[in-house]
């Protein structure tokens, strides 16, 4: 079968022939529909993402994490015609969390990861899977269920802040989380998809970057009333600007020097989130940044990756967004390539352009 072929730590990828062994008990036919491009994928093609690993016994891995696809045979819990998600990260086999099914939490770092680490990955005509790691996609998404892949990680990414606060009383006096403020560093995919998702919680949410917002993102934070903040060049202004927030997340993946200077905009009993991989520069904490920490009772969180559940909330929020803010899930897939068009899909791999949120795969 085709597929999108990767050699990390080489760059550049390759389109060649993939042979899957099809006669695996336990395991259904899943034929690909659309694959979703990220930033991860980039950073593989690019030869920069050190965690990436072939899996064992092949010399090549199939690239792609984000994967829609059609059942093509009957199973136990899904029949043929049925639309599903893959899971895209899975378990040791070893540590307690990923034999509960929480491999996000692995205790041995021998998770494996479908197109990143150790796994092949969705970035081909079909693969076999257990049922245990598809997640049914309701028709009324179809047309974008992709997004669900990136906004699980933010579902557990949230899951897992609200509860780490669950170490004082959080909630504003009429239960809700409406007084609370919250700041999303970077309005790529990853901080576009947080502004969003914590506004559906409640939070008073601004987002910052560097330039003027783009025509789609106007849109998008205008339908779901979130605040844009042009920080400058430098964001100087924004450092300085004396506001200050009860939450931050760091989604931009650039300067690690925000990390620290976010510090500093955190109230009494605040949180900051680290989502992804920065890839620049360095993160220090002066001695009043580590005097607010401790005196300030901050804390600090490192999020990556849902899991099923999260899978399956996401298929539902994604569900809601369209009813509540109309408009809105139509500015999510910026373009669709079809799989024959190797040249264009070698460039969306190799390159992101302004104001893209996801480019799709078709096959």
């Amino acid at each position: 079968m085709k597929a999108i072929m990767v050699k990390p730590p080489e760059r550049g990828i390759k389109f060649s022939n993939f042979t899957e062994d099809e006669s695996v008990t336990g395991q259904l036919k899943i034929r690909t529909l659309e694959n979703g491009i990220c930033g991860t994928d980039r950073e593989i093609v690019a030869g920069l993402l050190g965690a990436s690993s072939i899996p064992k016994g092949s010399s090549e891995m199939v690239l792609g994490h984000e994967c829609v696809g059609v059942v093509e045979e009957d199973g136990d819990v899904f029949r043929k015609g049925d639309i599903v998600m893959p899971v895209n990260r899975r378990g040791c086999g070893q540590c307690v969390n990923c034999l509960l099914g929480r491999p996000d939490f692995c205790e041995t770092g021998n998770f494996v990861e479908a197109g990143i680490k150790g796994m092949h990955g969705f970035m081909r005509e079909s693969f076999m899977d257990q049922e245990k790691f598809l997640v049914k996609v309701p028709g009324t998404i179809m047309n974008f269920a992709i997004m669900a892949q990136p906004l699980s990680d933010l579902e557990k990414s949230v899951e897992e802040i609200l509860t780490m606060q669950k170490r004082m009383r959080w909630n504003c006096n009429d239960g809700t989380f409406n007084c609370r403020k919250a700041l999303v560093i970077g309005t790529g995919p990853i901080g576009t998809l947080t502004a969003i998702l914590l506004r559906s919680y409640g939070f008073q949410v601004s987002v910052l970057n560097r330039r003027p917002a783009n025509e789609r993102e106007k849109r998008m934070f205008e339908i779901t009333e979130v605040n844009y903040e042009d920080g400058g060049n430098d964001l100087i202004n924004m450092w300085d600007s004396g506001k200050t927030y009860d939450l931050i997340i760091e989604a931009s993946g650039s300067d690690a020097a925000f990390v620290g200077k976010s510090i500093h905009l955190l109230k009494n009993n605040g949180i900051l989130g680290i989502f992804g991989f920065s890839s620049r520069g360095s993160a220090v904490l002066d001695h009043s940044a580590v005097q607010s920490i401790a005196y300030k009772s901050i804390a600090v969180v490192g999020l990556i990756n849902g899991q099923k559940p999260h899978f399956e909330r996401a298929m539902n929020r994604l569900a809601e967004w369209k009813s509540k803010w109309p408009g809105l899930v139509d500015e999510f897939i910026t373009r669709s390539i079809p799989v024959n068009d190797e040249k264009e899909i070698r460039s969306a791999l190799e390159n992101k352009k302004s104001g893209e949120i996801k480019i799709t795969i078709k096959w």
